[in-house]
């Protein structure tokens, strides 16, 4: 039998004679495609650039942007300087790096792989290189927080009142109020509830927390305020911080001297007004190692009051200062970084005015001392440890002109003022901040840190009678309503409708201790979106209760441009303990003695304060707040923003029954409130030129407005209302524009809400709550204008305008007892000055 075996297939397709060929064709590519070499990708490389400054420190937050054969790559410096492009293909590469108040560096051609090390210089008045141009401005998405800022040549451009106090230039920072002794109130806070450092370091006064270190004008480089969406890096204050950074010396020697002529005044017949020269030299003392830093300024002011007699209508006061840096860069790794920083202050007459002769003020002299160290060290993949120390110490003393009663009338101040206090407040600190970055799900920059305080407040106060006087008494104050020596009652007290005796007053001391620590993240999971957790604990010696505050916000860049951005956040607050407020019971306590219009004695009423430290709890506040930036046409970028902190627990004096007894309690009974929305547009012109506008809608309230102390003789239950410098409405604007022929104009603008006030009547009794009354809108518009030029091999710059040039009558004080011939008259004013200014800038 025989098998055959049949075909696996079979087919009867015919294939055509070009297909044929097509498929010889292709197998024959296939096949010599088999013995070509591989065709490789173009290689990548990774490429990390450091950018430091002229002293090598490293710049954060700088703008690099690269240019090449493929699509632009844009990436910004960590805290280290750093950023890194991982995969860069081809060449050549062109790279810009920029960042506001410094020069742009441009790079045509670049290496493509290893690291590269950019130096950005700060801006500097007088250009040594003429080809070196300003960074353009532009909309930063590393930034969360709400800040503002000035720079050092803002503050040195913008003219306003008193130019030898930076103070005063912090109104023209949108957030930010000062009321009429020139402190500052962020976010519609207490000035005490605002952290104020000075690089890097707290110097916010320890016992009251107020603003009193007084840096030389010239020696500012940057002032930034933040508002909102606050890191954990930061605590000890509500509202907000306050960041002041001087500068620091490079290869080049530099000297520079502002207002060394004195000016003169004709009030009262011609005379001397005043001098305030401010001098800043800086320089190498080892070129590319150590560089040194030394601001020093004077002032000698002469006021009058036209108003008093010839013979008693001038103040005296004697001011100055000076900070001193050295920088040393030990290593490539190790920058170590001292300063010292001394204010003194002696005034023969504070607070002097028509209604206030010099016999009725107080003596007063003050000194702050401020001495800090900070290392910075650098170690591999690019982590940097950060370790400082830092010692303040504040010192005020007043005292009388005279052993004579102080009276108080409807028409002003008699006698000799009533208070001797000699107080000193120490601070104590050290830091420690450590960053690390890392990659998980997008770029991480983890922050670790903690902070050390050690505070003391030592305080003597010895307080005279202060006679209170009704309408008409003023002609008797000498004869009548003076209390004999320690006598409690007054012998004669017909005139007479309070009379303020202080018992019980010992030399005290109060200290405390603050432990803080943190944790963030800046966590950017796409290049667009950059998200900040945090958490910070802190705990002080006399609260002793642990508080944590968790806090995250963000920011969210909507367009690939980068022109438009979205930010967002919400935390938790704690205030940090002041002391003055813990120290106000070791004062003694007040004996008020009240009396008809015949002389009749009515009643008498004791007033304490007392703490239980065991029932004090930290003030908490809850802060949230939206923002957006957009930069529109020609330059101009426009910011809008809502914010709203809401606070509970807020320490205040109050009495437990709160129906008029006077024996006060340190409670934590206050409920604060402050909302508001701006409005910030901003154009920027070639070089150094720009103008600024803001308009804020906000309110500043509290449950509890009153704060009682020994020194307030305001007698009343606790009201609600706005706090004194509560401005619902507000509009600054400033800038410097380019005129002709080389001239520049300055000019600033403020108009806002009058502050309100409270009425009361003869015996010092709450009539009226505050928020009744307002002073009348203040507005003031200060134009000048500036010539720079060259003379004797060097660079000048002389500067006229003046302030309040629209005469507008803004008051300072008012007349608020009801019943007085003068109720409701404002005093004070603030008139149209003209000024001047010349400042030697250097060599050409």
């Amino acid at each position: 039998m025989h098998l055959r075996r049949r075909p696996i297939f079979t087919s009867n397709l015919r294939i055509c004679s070009p297909c044929r060929t097509c498929i010889l064709l292709f197998l024959a590519a296939f096949s010599a495609a088999q013995t070509l070499p591989p065709v490789h990708a173009p290689e990548a490389h990774s490429l990390t650039i450091v950018v430091l400054d002229e002293n090598g420190v490293a710049v954060p937050g700088a703008r690099l942007r690269l240019v090449g054969p493929s699509e632009p790559l844009q990436c910004e410096t960590d805290l280290t300087g750093h950023c890194k492009f991982p995969a860069l293909t081809g060449s050549p590469w062109r790279l810009r790096v920029d960042k506001e108040g410094f020069y742009a560096v441009d790079l045509p051609s670049i290496q493509v792989s290893g690291a590269l090390e950019v130096e950005l210089n700060h801006q500097e008045e007088v250009k040594e290189n003429i080809n070196v141009v300003e960074s353009v401005p532009a909309i930063d998405p590393a930034q969360i927080s709400s800040q503002e800022g000035l720079s050092g040549m803002d503050i040195l451009d913008t003219p306003y009142p008193n130019t030898r106090d930076y103070r005063y230039a912090l109104e023209y920072m949108p957030g930010v109020v000062l009321d009429q002794s020139a402190q500052p109130h962020v976010a519609g806070a207490e000035s005490y509830q605002s952290l104020v450092l000075l690089d890097g370091f707290n110097v916010s006064q320890p016992a009251n927390g107020l603003l009193l270190v007084r840096p030389s004008t010239d020696s500012l480089r940057q002032v930034t305020v933040q508002t909102s969406r606050v890191s954990a890096e930061y605590g000890k204050g509500t509202a907000g911080v306050l960041s002041l950074e001087t500068g620091i010396g490079d290869d080049h020697y530099r000297f520079a001297a502002t207002n060394f002529l004195p000016s003169f005044q004709h009030k009262t017949g011609w005379s001397f007004d005043k001098v305030d020269p401010r001098v800043t030299v800086s320089g190498p003392i080892q070129k590319g190692k150590l560089w040194f830093f030394d601001g020093l300024d004077g002032e000698y002011d002469n006021l009058i009051v036209p108003q008093l007699p010839p013979d008693q209508n001038n103040d005296t006061i004697w001011r100055g200062g000076n900070i001193a840096k050295v920088q040393a860069n030990v290593t490539n790794q190790d920058i170590i970084t001292g300063s010292f920083l001394l204010d003194w202050l002696h005034d023969d007459h504070q607070g002097i005015s028509a209604a206030a002769p010099p016999a009725t003020r107080p003596r007063v002299s003050d000194n702050v001392y401020i001495a800090s160290v900070k290392e910075q060290h650098t170690f591999s993949r690019e982590t940097l440890l950060e370790l400082g120390f830092a010692f303040d110490r504040y010192g005020l003393r007043l005292s009388p002109s005279g052993p004579e009663i102080y009276v108080l009338s409807p028409q002003g101040a008699f006698g000799n003022y009533y208070l001797r206090s000699d107080t000193d407040a120490r601070r104590s600190q050290a830091l420690a901040n450590f960053y690390i970055p890392g990659e998980w799900h997008g770029r991480h920059a983890l922050l670790f840190g903690t902070d050390l305080e050690r505070l003391s407040y030592d305080q003597l106060f010895d307080r005279s009678p202060v006679s209170t006087i009704g309408q008409g008494s003023a002609a008797a104050v000498n004869v009548k309503c003076l209390g004999g020596g320690s006598s409690p009652v007054p012998p004669n007290p017909s005139p007479c409708a309070l009379y303020s005796a202080y018992l019980g007053a010992a030399p005290s001391i109060t200290y405390n201790a603050e432990a803080s620590t943190y944790i963030q993240d800046r966590w950017s999971p796409t290049s667009r979106l950059l998200i900040e957790p945090g958490i910070r604990f802190d705990w002080d010696e006399i609260v002793r209760r642990p508080l944590f505050s968790p806090r995250l916000a963000g920011t969210f860049v909507l367009d690939n441009s980068g022109n438009t951005k979205i930010s967002a956040g919400i935390g938790v607050f704690y205030q940090s303990t002041p002391l003055s407020l813990i120290a106000l019971p070791l004062q003694g306590s007040r004996h008020d003695y009240y009396f008809s219009p015949t002389g009749d004695l009515t009643r008498s009423v004791l007033t304490t304060f007392s703490v239980d430290r065991n029932t004090l709890l930290a003030p908490r506040y809850l802060n949230w707040s939206l923002a957006l930036e957009r930069k529109l046409p020609w330059q101009i970028f426009l910011k809008t923003e809502f914010l709203r902190r809401s606070g509970k627990d807020g320490f205040v004096y109050n009495t437990l029954d709160g129906l008029g007894s006077t024996d006060f309690f340190l409670q934590n009974t206050r409920h604060d409130r402050y909302y508001s929305f701006k409005i910030d547009i901003r154009r920027t012109f070639h070089e150094r030129y720009a103008v600024n506008a803001s308009y804020t809608r906000a309110r500043s309230t509290s449950d509890q407005v009153l704060d009682y102390s020994l020194d307030n003789l305001l007698s009343s239950q606790q009201v609600s209302g706005p706090y004194g410098w509560d401005s619902p409405n507000r509009f600054i604007s400033w800038g410097l524009v380019p005129l002709i022929k080389g001239f520049d104009l300055a000019y600033s603008v403020q108009a806002r809400s009058g502050f309100p006030f409270p009425v009361v009547n003869a015996q010092q009794q709450l009539v009226l709550p505050p928020g009744t009354y307002r002073f009348p809108m203040y507005f003031t518009l200060n134009p000048h204008i500036e010539k720079r030029f060259h003379a004797w091999g060097f660079h000048w710059a002389v500067r006229g305008g003046f302030d309040n040039i629209t005469n507008r009558q803004n008051a300072y004080t008012v007349n608020n007892v009801a019943g007085s011939s003068q109720y409701l008259r404002f005093s004070s004013f603030d008139k149209r000055a003209f000024t001047a200014r010349i400042r030697f800038l250097g060599r050409k």
